[in-house]
C-alpha cells in the first residue's frame, strides 16, 4: 500500500473520531470548529485536501480565552474553517508526546521544533505541508479572516499577505457574518 493511500486511510479514521460520528465530516460540524487533536494528527502531517492550521494554545491563556470566544466561536469562522481549512489544536501542557515527522517527540521540543515564543501561537501550511506563515498573539476578527482566505484560496503563492491586503480578495465583511 503506498503511504500516501495509508495517510488518507487514516486521515479519514481520525476526521470520523474528530467529528463523533462515522458519516460526518469536517463540513457537517456547525457548532463549533472541527479541530483535530494533536496526538491524532501530528504523526500523520502533513495530509488532506486543505491547508493546515496548527494552533498552539492553552486552556489558561486569557489570550486564547478571547481567541476562542471573538473568533473561533463565530459561525462564519466555523463554517470556512470546517469546509477549507485542517485544523490542530496542539495544547502543550496536556500533550506529554506524539509522534511527529517520523519521530517520538515531547510536547517541549515540539515547542522547540516550532519556536512557540508565547500562546495562541499559529502556523499556516499549504496542503504539502509546507510552512507558509506563522504569527504569535491574538489575531482580530477581520484579520483571522483575511489570513484563512490568503492561505485557502492560493493567494499565497502568489503574493505575500500585505499585497494581498490592497486586493479585492482581502475585502471581507465583519458586522455581518460574511466573508
Amino acid at each position: 500500500m503506498s503511504k500516501l493511500l495509508l495517510k488518507i486511510i487514516i486521515i479519514l479514521g481520525l476526521m470520523q473520531i474528530a467529528c463523533g460520528g462515522s458519516q460526518k465530516t469536517p463540513a457537517d460540524i456547525k457548532d463549533r470548529v472541527a479541530w483535530l487533536d494533536a496526538r491524532s494528527a501530528l504523526p500523520v502531517f502533513p495530509f488532506g485536501t486543505n491547508p493546515i492550521y496548527l494552533y498552539f494554545h492553552s486552556e489558561g491563556s486569557p489570550i486564547c480565552s478571547s481567541m476562542t470566544a471573538n473568533v473561533f466561536d463565530r459561525p462564519e469562522i466555523i463554517e470556512y474553517m470546517n469546509k477549507h481549512i485542517t485544523s490542530i489544536s496542539v495544547m502543550p501542557e496536556i500533550l506529554d508526546s506524539t509522534d511527529f515527522m517520523g519521530r517520538r517527540i515531547s510536547s517541549g521540543d515540539l515547542i522547540k521544533v516550532f519556536q512557540v515564543e508565547g500562546y495562541p501561537s499559529h502556523y499556516f501550511f499549504n496542503k504539502q505541508g509546507q510552512l507558509k506563515g506563522a504569527r504569535t498573539g491574538y489575531i482580530g476578527l477581520r484579520e483571522f479572516k483575511q489570513l484563512l482566505i490568503y492561505i485557502s484560496e492560493g493567494y499565497v503563492e502568489k503574493m505575500d499577505f500585505g499585497s494581498f491586503l490592497g486586493t479585492d480578495g482581502a475585502d471581507i465583511d465583519t458586522v455581518w457574518g460574511k466573508f
